[in-house]
């Protein structure tokens, strides 16, 4: 939380908010920064017709401190060079940690004061931008922006434990077949699509993987909040960059406002 769409429009905000080097970097390497933007949920989307040790290592990565993957990515940094592919992503990673850390304590509270569910949320936020960016929430193809290629790969596996390029490039295109698969523009795939979730019994927490037609009232606060915490994250997150720049430059201890989980 929140979902593809808000990270990459963060992504954005926090670019144009850059200047020196590091923006140099996030310029030359746009696709590995634009799929850092996306954090550990890249892993969430890899085979995801049934469990497997990837997906769960996604959601381990969220219920830790990020601070050892920060301190580990500091070190690959420093062996690929900060003009490198691979700093673009960990920077676009960073900006994934501020966003989520920012906006979850309120997401988790939002959730049993209002008893929606937390992909529901992130679905009307979802919509809320993409109106506010003049996209159609239900036709914007997502999958577009997915960069399923060899080089971002490479660039993804030197920060995880046992996650080989092959696998990499195997979670970077079933997050695209599935953002295309729940892109659904006309009534009959969405109706459809719905339909196959309520036979299945997964609608109630499964709907929020698709923007549905009918806006969701009940969310129309918890969008107005995220919206105000979306533009204060920006501003700490261009902070944070800075620092974690730092620290790959000089060695200086890492800003413990890494040493939070995604939650």
């Amino acid at each position: 939380m929140p979902a593809f769409y808000a990270h990459d429009r963060f992504g954005r905000k926090v670019y144009s908010r850059l200047e020196g080097e590091i923006k140099q970097t996030i310029k030359n390497h746009s696709r590995q920064f634009r799929i850092g933007l996306q954090g550990p949920d890249l892993f969430f989307f890899y085979r995801p017709w049934h469990s497997n040790k990837i997906s769960k290592y996604g959601n381990h990565l969220h219920e830790i401190s990020a601070y050892p993957f920060f301190r580990h990515g500091a070190a690959v940094v420093r062996e690929k060079g900060r003009s490198s592919k691979e700093y673009a992503y960990l920077l676009g990673f960073a900006c994934h940690f501020i966003l989520d850390s920012e906006c979850h304590p309120f997401v988790e509270e939002y959730i049993k004061k209002s008893g929606v569910q937390h992909l529901e949320i992130e679905e009307e936020f979802e919509k809320l931008l993409l109106r506010m960016d003049g996209k159609d929430p239900f036709a914007y193809p997502l999958a577009e922006l997915i960069p399923a290629d060899g080089t971002t790969a490479e660039a993804i596996c030197p920060f995880y434990d046992d996650i080989t390029e092959k696998t990499a490039l195997r979670a970077l295109r079933d997050m695209r077949l599935v953002k295309k698969l729940f892109t659904a523009p006309g009534r009959l795939k969405h109706d459809a699509i719905n339909t196959v979730m309520k036979l299945t019994g997964k609608y109630p927490y499964m709907k929020g993987l698709m923007n549905q037609h009918r806006d969701n009232l009940r969310c129309r606060r918890s969008s107005q909040e995220l919206l105000s915490r979306f533009d204060e994250a920006a501003k700490l997150a261009v902070d944070m960059l800075y620092s974690l720049d730092e620290t790959i430059q000089t060695g200086k201890e890492l800003n413990r406002r890494f040493d939070r989980t995604f939650e």
